[in-house]
């Protein structure tokens, strides 16, 4: 098995429709360099991390690459391995439509392609942030612009997304073919104990494979993603040329946090729809026996015989049991043969109006990171910080690992 990475990632969404930009927010672009610092202190292997789309490309005809140089300096100063985040949920203003404009996928290949050219340092890439999240939030569940809520609308918004994939990874390949290719997406799944929202249930889970399946070449014509995307009008044609030719995705992230596993039911007048969104089919809550992490880790490993690793994960409650679960998850189902390279905790430092899914912009800090902002946003040493930077020079099979390590696998 491959040697185990400890990573971090600093929270960079930026969506200019919603006036949105964390590394702002969080004045990361006052503290970068000691962000930075920060990260490579705790003794990781890696960061997950980029600059905004929007910010690099302006305008259609012309990049901006000020900030990136002196940030790409910086990483090389301090010898801090990067997986560069190439896009985070949004799209530069000039874009109209943003992921519906029909030049949106040749678009973020040029952008991409230009960034490979101008950083040839780089070798891993991940070309989108969360491409079945960032579909359903804008397509199927409300959340953002333009607010889509039927299966109908997130398919829609998640083709140009998948397409924009493809082509950036082409992009890249053509400039730098060694480079590698790490995706993440969410990995939230849905049960319910009425019957009447069963289908619907299941219909929510395999949302999550949509994107990989495609990429993957594993949407043949009997398989549920090319059913369900036929029977939605996408040209059987499209979907099959995954099948003959795959897109490289070297490794597997999983996005997977306390509430990644939900349980719906009916939705009553007294609490809001869906999460953060604007459906009125179904209200959701915490899955009261959720499968867990080592499961949903074996669950992909197995299905895309890829490498896994833990693209994100935190808690704002309860850290250090969180990091003692997950950690012992992880720990486990690599010790079962489950390839399992990474784990990210996620973000380095609180991030800013996550508990709205940024529909609501009032500067509520979440206490997410191994770092919390405090005051004028100063970054104060957080609860699980010191227990996580004892773990980042073990393989968390190994014996001699940190005796807090040993948990008995149960989510907090």
């Amino acid at each position: 098995m491959n040697p185990f990475w400890w990573g971090v990632g600093i929270e960079n969404t930026s969506m200019p429709d919603l006036g949105v930009n964390e590394l702002f927010m969080t004045r990361h672009q006052d503290h970068w360099q000691q962000d930075l610092l920060r990260a490579k202190r705790l003794g990781v292997q890696f960061i997950r991390y980029g600059l905004p789309w929007d910010m690099q490309h302006p305008e259609k005809d012309r990049f901006d690459w000020s900030w990136t140089d002196q940030v790409m300096a910086f990483l090389a100063e301090i010898e801090l391995e990067v997986v560069w985040d190439l896009v985070h949920f949004g799209t530069p203003s000039w874009l109209a439509n943003g992921f519906l404009n029909p030049d949106y996928p040749a678009e973020i290949a040029r952008y991409a392609k230009a960034f490979a050219q101008r950083y040839p340092q780089f070798q891993r890439y991940t070309p989108f942030n969360e491409p079945y999240i960032c579909a359903f939030f804008r397509g199927g569940n409300g959340t953002w612009p333009p607010y889509g809520i039927t299966s109908g609308t997130f398919v829609q918004m998640l083709m140009p997304l998948i397409e924009g994939i493809r082509q950036t990874v082409k992009a890249i390949q053509e400039v730098r073919p060694e480079a590698q290719f790490w995706l993440n997406d969410g990995a939230d799944g849905f049960v319910t104990c009425d019957p009447a929202l069963q289908d619907l249930a299941s219909e929510l889970t395999q949302y999550r494979f949509l994107a990989l399946d495609l990429l993957l070449g594993k949407a043949d014509d009997q398989s549920w993603t090319a059913q369900f995307l036929s029977r939605h009008g996408i040209d059987p044609d499209w979907i099959s040329g995954f099948v003959q030719e795959p897109v490289q995705l070297d490794v597997i992230g999983l996005d997977y946090y306390p509430g990644s596993e939900h349980q719906i039911f009916q939705p009553t007048p007294d609490r809001p729809a869906s999460d953060w969104g604007r459906r009125q089919d179904y209200a959701l809550d915490a899955d009261p026996n959720p499968p867990g992490l080592g499961a949903t880790l074996k669950l992909y490993f197995e299905r895309y015989g890829k490498p896994v690793y833990v693209a994100e994960t935190s808690s704002d409650r309860d850290q250090l049991d969180w990091l003692k679960y997950s950690v012992s998850e992880v720990a486990r189902v690599r010790s079962e043969g489950v390839e399992v390279l990474a784990y990210t905790w996620w973000p380095l430092f609180d991030h800013i109006d996550w508990n709205s899914g940024l529909t609501r912009l009032t500067g509520h800090v979440c206490p997410s990171g191994l770092y919390h902002l405090q005051g004028d946003l100063h970054r104060t040493k957080g609860e699980a910080r010191d227990a996580f930077a004892l773990l980042t020079s073990h393989d968390p099979t190994d014996q001699g690992q940190p005796t807090f390590l040993f948990h008995p696998g149960v989510k907090p």
